[in-house]
Formats: C-alpha cells, structure tokens, sequence
C-alpha cells in the first residue's frame, strides 16, 4: 500500500485539522489531528529528519540541508487537484481521534509513524522521505491557517525516538 493522495482541513467548529489520505489500494483513512499531535506530527519528523542527514553531515549543516529540503517541496507542492475519495474505508466513514503518536527513523531511510487512535487502535506508516515533506508542507499549511504556531521550527535537541501521548 503507498499514499496516493493526502488531504486536509482546519475545522474551526472542532478546532482541530481533519486529515486523510488515500492509497494505491483503493482505501482513505481519515483522521482529527488537535494541536498538540499536529505540533508532535511537525516536529518528530523534523527531528527525524535531521538526524537522519546528521549520519553524513555535521548536525548544523544537516539542520540547514532539512530546511532547505523542506522549502524545495514546500515550493513544488501541489495541493490544487481535487481530492479523489476512496471507496474502502477500513476504519470507518468518520474520522477518529488521534490520541497519540511515534516516529522512528528505519534503517532504509523511510520514517514510521504510529498513529494511536482513541479506539486503541494504530495505523502504521512508513513513508519515504519526499512524502514524508508532502505530508509535513500540507500539515503546515493547516496548522498556519488555524493559526496554532506549532509549524516548523528550530529543533531542541531531543530523543532518537519521539514519542507523544
């Protein structure tokens, strides 16, 4: 299964980020991000993401070639094509709350994320870098229109694994 298509929006009523993607399998899942796992989805994968370059690159330089990365994709995004709804919804028709999240860099230079569902359940990714940015830049953009200010940011120096509960 890989991502085809993602999507989202800021829904003031619910003051939260309705995210969805659809795949190459014919299934959407959909999803409410709140602040505070939007801001943990932005910057564990910044994390992530500089510690990955930080294996061939001194940690200034590698936070330098992230943003800059980051702000190539940001300028060729394209987020204007109509999102195509996917008849399989594994999860159901609504949305479900994320309760929780962690991000691990693989070895193949891919990015898992766990996203933890109010259900107790999880959806597993494990995307390649350019994706990973797709997502972050549309992830961004949401956050900047609600106005939250938890977009990308300088990184504090924290742990190899992000974690978020």
């Amino acid at each position: 299964m890989s991502i085809q298509q993602f999507n989202g929006e800021w829904i003031s009523q619910e003051d939260r980020v309705l995210f969805r993607f659809n795949t190459s399998t014919g299934e959407e899942f959909s999803f409410w991000l709140t602040r505070m796992m939007l801001k943990g989805l932005i910057q564990g994968a910044q994390h992530v993401a500089v510690k990955t370059l930080e294996k061939t690159h001194e940690p200034q330089v590698a936070q330098a070639v992230q943003s800059f990365q980051q702000q190539a994709v940001a300028q060729q995004a394209n987020f204007n094509d109509a999102y195509k709804p996917a008849p399989q919804k594994p999860l159901g028709e609504a949305p479900l709350l994320v309760i929780g999240l962690v991000i691990n860099p693989q070895d193949d230079g891919q990015t898992a994320i766990e996203l933890q569902l109010i259900t107790k359940n999880s959806v597993n990714l494990k995307l390649p870098p350019h994706v990973l940015q797709i997502m972050m830049t549309l992830l961004n953009k949401l956050q900047e229109r609600a106005g939250w200010g938890v977009g990308f940011e300088a990184l504090p120096q924290q742990a190899d694994q992000i974690r978020l509960h």
